[in-house]
């Protein structure tokens, strides 16, 4: 049986929460749509609605694994705070285009990683996001798409001591994320403690620290 937490005016009937950012938005970096699709299937493969149940006799919300996917760094469904994140990610290049000089790539950038400089452009991956911004604004492809993938991230939370999810791994794609999910949560399924959330599990594991390893 599915458990029943009524928030507010809200009837929640699943063992966990899979957010995502607005569909077919331009910003997007990456489609998160079969992504998400596959983070579903795995969820009830999983069981884990009958895990949370018996994990937590009176469940309440914050009790919930948290699963969010954005499309690119701007974190719509902010994966930050999330148990688990997931981020598409587009690192730009620079190819033998011909450059017009019309400066929109260095205008598109709001992290400021590109500079017009004695009429060469200048990229500054240390400071660059991987957003996509530049790649789009390009009319000539001079700045073209380079690495692409999804970021992880892990263990973030609200609640009474609230902390920001950090970077665990990158993935080139949707295969890799979902196995790397699947591995996560297997692991919680079998070893995490009573009345353990997902966020504290990751903590207790060091699970960033492990994957980056």
């Amino acid at each position: 049986m599915n458990p029943i937490i009524i928030q507010g005016n809200n009837i929640i009937t699943k063992g966990y929460k899979l957010e995502h950012c607005r569909k077919h938005c331009a910003k997007s970096a990456q489609d998160w749509t079969e992504q998400y699709r596959q983070l579903e299937e795995l969820l009830e493969d999983l069981q884990i609605t009958h895990f949370i149940n018996q994990q937590f006799p009176h469940l309440n919300h914050h009790h919930l694994p948290k699963i969010a996917l954005a499309g690119c760094p701007n974190g719509c469904s902010q994966p930050q705070i999330k148990d688990i994140g997931i981020s598409g990610y587009l690192t730009p290049r620079l190819t033998e285009n011909p450059c017009t000089g019309c400066r929109l790539c260095v205008t598109s950038c709001p992290e400021n990683a590109i500079t017009w400089t004695d009429e060469n452009i200048i990229l500054d991956l240390n400071r660059c996001l991987s957003c996509g911004d530049c790649v789009r604004a390009c009319p000539t492809e001079k700045i073209s798409c380079g690495e692409t993938g999804w970021q992880i991230s892990l263990g973030g939370r609200l609640g009474r001591h609230p902390q920001l999810a950090e970077i665990s791994s990158f993935e080139k794609s949707t295969d890799d994320v979902i196995a790397k999910i699947r591995m996560i949560l297997s692991d919680y399924l079998e070893n995490s403690l009573p009345r353990e959330r997902l966020s504290q599990f990751l903590e207790r594991r060091s699970y960033s620290a492990l994957l980056r390893s």
